[in-house]
């Protein structure tokens, strides 16, 4: 009975702590007014004359120079926060402060921004805010204009707070006027302050600043904080409340973690069943797992359902991976299910390469022979993303590990290449001979970018290169580049220079840019150039490509086609294209069927 008893106290008494920390958005600037109404002294007017003796003393002494020197903060601040308990700062600042005039608020609130330490300068300035909003809210809404982003919606929260007391129609007013972010955070306050009002008032207020989905989140919220000693509730109302699950995540975790409490890694299973939004799933799930990564696998691992098994492991060893990956490859490698061990470790080992690159490649010998290569990969663009040489110089620190480092060196290049082309070229040329295919396919990579800002240079080495016996050179990458840029005419000058077993693909890149151009009639002239077969080959690439830019326009244009062949390719293109992107009537279609030939 004690036992039980035990277990039920403390559990009720997290769930009161998760529910007292549950709606999200009111801040530092909710609790000053929270402090202050709650340290009111019943003698009020006695401490008043204290302060304001000390308060008329200081201002007499040192109205030209205490309020307006260039003191980082100002003796009577001093005084202030000699006091230990943060509430009695708070008393002194506010009784102090609520005998200044506008002016001298606004002369406050300057020598505020000076005071060095953040938790003295917050207090002083909700303070100021409070009693300046008392007197001019609007004057105070101008004074929080320059704050710092990361303080702007506290202090947003505080105005708003006190405004919707003194004056909620003012308030909404003003509200409706902020850019959206802002609007947002006055409404919280608004809604959050004037919980006296009935909700048909509250939802109005919201309405009246555009942002409906807020109040309906704040309902939705305070609900599943009055049920959070029942949270199976308390998520049901969160999931079934119209509001977009991505707005409430912080209240989803909440409620799970209390959920946790409850039921243990069961919550797992109604994460993955209940949230759709991907993202949202993710952060909740890693709220979880972080209790205990190796209990939550050691419960996905025990489901019944193989497919819920996989779907759960897979997610809960991808979120350990991401804090502690060497921990997580050291529990999979201990399961005695190889092929569970193995999907989990690629898994791991994807996660590990692409949050910490460096420690996966230094521990790649901890990482089976089969996944090792796709790691390392991963790994070494991830770094080239940021440092090209940095990767190059790591890679032969691999070499031992895997049979072949070419395809490693294909993704560092790769995005070595959108960074300084020049280098990465000058890379290859010197790393790898002429008659080495992987020169070849690194410069796949390479020349297109280095086209993009020297194109002559770029098609100069392509044509250098040696052409396979069966295949073709690397001149039209350069001109396809070109072609994606839009710079059709630098394209069109280099393509007599084009060696001949290039000579098709160069040509069909122009042309199918033009057609996309609109520029079909000279498309069209370009396929003179070839003899009847290669010139059949380059009509139906223009063709092809015509009919999914223009099928209108192709369709009007059948009957002007030079031949019967391209005429019965066109029209065949045009059906099967309208197939999945239906822009003909039937008739239409039966009419360009009239052009297909018996062959087609």
């Amino acid at each position: 009975m004690t036992k039980t008893g035990g277990k039920f106290s403390a559990r009720s008494a997290l769930s009161l702590v998760i529910a007292s920390t549950f709606v999200v958005g009111v801040s530092l600037g909710a609790l000053a007014v929270v402090v202050v109404q709650s340290i009111e002294p019943q003698n009020e007017r006695t401490t008043h004359k204290i302060f304001q003796s000390e308060y008329q003393s200081h201002t007499s002494k040192n109205a030209d120079s205490e309020l307006t020197s260039g003191t980082t903060e100002t003796e009577l601040f001093l005084d202030f926060f000699e006091h230990r308990s943060i509430a009695e700062q708070y008393k002194a600042l506010y009784t102090t402060l609520a005998l200044a005039t506008e002016e001298e608020l606004k002369q406050w609130w300057v020598q505020s921004q000076k005071i060095p330490r953040e938790s003295h300068r917050e207090i002083a300035q909700h303070a100021i805010l409070r009693n300046l909003t008392a007197i001019n809210p609007q004057e105070a809404l101008r004074c929080i204009e320059d704050v710092s982003k990361f303080q702007i919606d506290v202090m947003l929260t505080s105005v708003f707070s006190e405004w919707s007391v003194l004056q909620l129609d003012d308030a909404i007013e003003a509200a409706s006027l902020l850019p959206g972010s802002q609007r947002r955070v006055a409404l919280q306050a608004l809604l959050k302050t004037r919980d006296d009002l009935v909700e048909r008032d509250r939802l109005s207020i919201a309405q009246k600043l555009e942002d409906e989905k807020a109040y309906l989140k704040f309902i939705s919220d305070a609900k599943a904080s009055e049920n959070i000693a029942d949270p199976e509730q308390s998520w049901d109302t969160l999931l079934n409340d119209h509001v977009d699950d991505s707005l409430q995540l912080e209240s989803l975790v909440v409620v799970a973690k209390a959920w946790h409490e409850h039921v243990g890694f069961e919550v797992l299973s109604s994460i993955t069943a209940d949230v759709r939004d991907y993202w949202v799933q993710r952060r909740v799930m890693e709220a979880i797992v972080q209790f205990d990564p190796a209990g939550a696998l050691n419960y996905t691992l025990g489901l019944l359902d193989e497919s819920e098994q996989a779907q759960l492991s897979s997610l809960v060893v991808r979120e350990w991976a991401s804090t502690n990956a060497q921990a997580a490859l050291s529990f999979a490698n201990s399961i005695e299910q190889s092929s569970m061990a193995s999907i989990l470790e690629r898994e791991i080992a994807s996660v590990w390469a692409g949050t910490r690159p460096r420690e996966a490649i230094k521990n790649i010998e901890t990482i089976s022979e089969e996944v090792r290569l796709a790691t390392l990969e991963t790994a070494f663009a991830r770094i080239a993303r940021q440092d090209a040489l940095e990767a190059i110089g790591m890679l032969s620190s691999v070499e031992n590990y895997v049979g072949n480092t070419s395809t490693i060196a294909q993704r560092i290049v790769n995005h070595w290449s959108v960074q300084n082309p020049d280098a990465a070229v000058d890379w290859v040329l010197r790393n790898y001979s002429k008659d080495d295919p992987h020169r070849r396919s690194l410069l796949e990579y390479v020349l297109p970018r280095l086209a993009l800002h020297d194109p002559d240079q770029a098609f100069e080495l392509a044509k250098e290169q040696p052409s396979p016996d069966q295949g073709y050179g690397l001149e039209h990458y350069v001109i396809r580049a070109l072609t994606y840029e839009g710079d059709i005419e630098r394209a069109k000058k280099l393509l007599p220079r084009v060696s001949e077993n290039s000579k098709l693909l160069a040509y069909s890149e122009v042309g199918r840019a033009m057609v996309r151009r609109s520029q079909i009639d000279q498309a069209m002239e370009l396929g003179k150039e070839f003899a009847a077969i290669k010139r059949r080959i380059y009509y139906q690439d223009v063709l092809s490509q015509w009919s999914r830019s223009d099928p209108k326009n192709l369709y009007e244009a059948l009957e002007n086609l030079p031949t019967s062949e391209l005429k019965s390719f066109a029209a065949t293109q045009l059906i099967h294209w309208n197939k999945y992107e239906p822009v003909f009537t039937d008739e239409q279609i039966e009419h360009a069927k009239t052009f297909v030939s018996s062959d087609e």
